[in-house]
């Protein structure tokens, strides 16, 4: 008995057994508590969740609290006859189904006919369904009846990760409980505690780590910590190693990369994971959550960035090189990497900067000759931080951060009523941002509050007013890492 025990895997050893050590769903543990203690127990629970939360525990916490023979503030005493035989699997009184193969309305059926027998030995009858939305719709049709009008003995628990499946006719007829993601932080609390009754050497960095990838599911997060036990001293380098996880550094130097408009290195950073087998989707994933932190801590530079990098996560599903989308998406945030061959990127490069992409029509030079016109108003205010612009900016910032990053970098000048944004050739994302209708009805409604007089606002791009297409990206990646674009036929040939 002793040698089975200890096979048992961290989860399944340091699962909980009371209401109170569950962790992270206080409301809903609080609120069972009190229902059994009062004796107001509904007759059937929904509770739902993303893996590894702890619904199948509460629901098996709930079914020995209810049955047990010394009850202790609602909470199970685990040491009397009933509580025991449920926790070793005994009860005839406890029964567990696992929905996804018990799916058909023949079970249900069956179901419906055990449940009209009183309990072998136990106060109530519990009735366990996990992942219940795997049950068909003739099987939810068959066991309405039986939710509607269940007999005095008898208790539904329902455990699911996908409650949107449950039909809206069941649900209404359980007291329904959502159960949340574990906080980050409990999770390493409970990672330690474990790491130090089974002797496993715990860093307090591999246990953030383990935490946080773990999303939310302490199980997950022991299994991990499971894993890594049997090999020696859990540090951070081997949760990394073993979860495929990059380096901070390296998450950092390419968010620091694409602020910097640096493609080489950003280039660099996504070869580099290529030939090392990694996972672009899962390093992209990694890259958001470091963006966030930083924009939360005050770089709000990298919003555009942050958002441009969830978009691309989703796309990569849909692509048919995930390298070659990520290295064509750096290059459109970041600009033309400096190229080996400087010759020909300036070349590529000119024309762009020569082009001007406009949503306005400018005011007209006010005598002699054009050139001195454009000189004299550049040198007026070559992006200025004035006053307006920069209470405009702080307003804009308080109501919508995003839309502030997207006008920061730019080139500011104001004459003749007429407000001119201009962004760089290497903004091209946000410029695009900020045509958008929407956002660019309320920049000009912003700057109507701060500059007076103004008769237009004008968004302009130097870089031209189309994004670069598929073709252009790749000529520009193909001449910074010295390749060739092969064509495919129709044929398949090259």
């Amino acid at each position: 008995m002793v040698e089975a025990t200890e096979r048992l895997s961290l989860y399944r050893r340091f699962r909980p057994q009371r209401f109170g050590e569950v962790m992270g769903q206080d409301l809903i543990v609080a609120t069972l508590r009190r229902a059994v203690a009062g004796g107001r127990l509904g007759h059937a629970y929904l509770l739902s969740g993303q893996r590894g939360v702890g619904k199948t525990s509460v629901a098996r916490i709930l079914a020995r609290a209810v049955n047990c023979q010394a009850p202790e503030a609602g909470e199970p005493c685990n040491r009397c006859e009933s509580c025991r035989r449920i926790l070793a699997g005994r009860s005839l009184d406890v029964v567990e189904i696992d929905g996804a193969s018990n799916r058909g309305v023949d079970q249900i059926r069956k179901l419906r006919e055990e449940v009209a027998y009183v309990p072998a030995g136990s106060r109530y009858k519990v009735y366990i369904i996990d992942e219940v939305h795997m049950l068909t719709g003739e099987a939810f049709n068959a066991l309405l009846k039986t939710l509607e009008e269940p007999p005095p003995h008898v208790l539904f628990i329902f455990a699911t990760t996908e409650p949107h499946k449950v039909p809206a006719t069941v649900v209404s007829r359980c007291q329904a409980f959502e159960f949340q993601p574990i906080a980050d932080d409990a999770i390493a609390q409970v990672l330690h505690k474990v790491a130090e009754a089974e002797s496993i050497s715990l860093s307090p960095g591999a246990a953030e780590l383990i935490a946080r990838r773990s999303r939310g599911a302490l199980r997950d997060a022991l299994v991990v910590l499971d894993q890594l036990g049997h090999a020696g001293p859990v540090t951070e380098d081997a949760v990394v190693e073993l979860l495929g996880l990059p380096p901070l550094s390296q998450v950092d130097g390419f968010l620091d990369a694409l602020t910097g408009r640096d493609a080489d290195t950003a280039l660099a950073v996504v070869g580099d994971l290529a030939t090392r087998g990694r996972d672009l989707a899962l390093f992209l994933e990694e890259t958001a959550n470091r963006a966030r932190d930083r924009i939360i801590a005050g770089e709000f530079t990298l919003i555009p960035i942050a958002q441009r990098l969830l978009e691309l996560r989703g796309e990569l599903g849909r692509a048919f090189s995930r390298r070659l989308h990520v290295e064509m998406t750096i290059v459109a945030l970041c600009g033309p990497p400096r190229s080996p061959r400087p010759a020909a990127s300036r070349t590529t490069a000119r024309p762009a900067a020569s082009a001007v992409g406009e949503t306005a029509t400018p005011a007209a030079p006010r005598g002699g000759d054009e050139p001195e016109a454009r000189s004299g108003r550049t040198e007026e205010t070559p992006r200025p931080r004035s006053e307006p612009w920069a209470k405009m900016l702080e307003a804009v910032f308080a109501e919508r951060a995003s839309v502030a990053a997207f006008l920061s970098p730019a080139e500011v000048t104001w004459a003749d009523g007429l407000l001119t944004l201009r962004l760089p050739a290497d903004c091209g994302y946000h410029y695009e941002s900020l045509v958008d209708p929407k956002v660019r009805g309320y920049v000009e409604a912003m700057a109507h509050r701060f500059f007076s007089p103004l008769l237009a606002v004008q968004l302009a791009w130097a870089g031209g007013n189309h994004r670069p297409s598929l073709e252009e990206g790749a000529r520009i990646l193909a001449e910074a890492l010295e390749g060739t674009i092969a064509r495919e036929g129709n044929d398949g040939s090259r």
